[in-house]
């Protein structure tokens, strides 16, 4: 038998399964992804109270996430069926808990609080008035203690499906 006539009896069925299984292959690495987003109200019970704030806020941010996986499968479902695609089960869910929810002001940014990192309670400024000639008028500030109640709180989650 020659050399090339041996490899090519070899190599040819070799051949013919890889191509048979390509596409079963190419088959399970569809997928579709999709960013949903929950928002809940933060119900403090003291509201001056920091253990009761964080209390609050990682509840709203709990009750916040069934509203995101349902906004991204809502998403997930008009992807696929733009692409001729069939939803199949959730490959991946993960937390873009490092983004901000687009809130700015004394309630901080995103998951940070007024005074630091999930830090509601703190010592602030507050001024003090004084009628000058009949007007109000700010004459010094006074340090007091301050708790801040973040409104609500935003979940936003990306899930993968897997689709055929």
């Amino acid at each position: 038998m020659s050399r090339t006539s041996l490899s090519a009896r070899v190599l040819a069925p070799a051949a013919a399964v890889l191509a048979m299984a390509a596409p079963a292959v190419a088959d399970q690495s569809k997928s579709v992804t999709a960013t949903g987003t929950g928002t809940a109200k933060v119900v403090a019970k003291n509201r001056h109270s920091e253990s009761s704030i964080e209390k609050a806020v990682d509840a709203a941010r709990k009750a916040a996430i069934p509203q995101a996986l349902d906004e991204a499968h809502e998403y997930a479902l008009l992807y696929a069926r733009a692409a001729g695609l069939k939803l199949g089960s959730v490959i991946d869910v993960s937390d873009a808990s490092g983004q901000t929810n687009g809130f700015y002001g004394p309630y901080g940014v995103g998951f940070y609080g007024s005074f630091g990192p999930n830090q509601y309670c703190g010592i602030a400024p507050q001024p003090v008035f004084k009628v000058v000639r009949g007007k109000r008028k700010i004459v010094g500030t006074k340090r007091v203690h301050r708790c801040f109640v973040p409104p609500s709180v935003t979940t936003t989650l990306t899930v993968t499906y897997s689709a055929t």
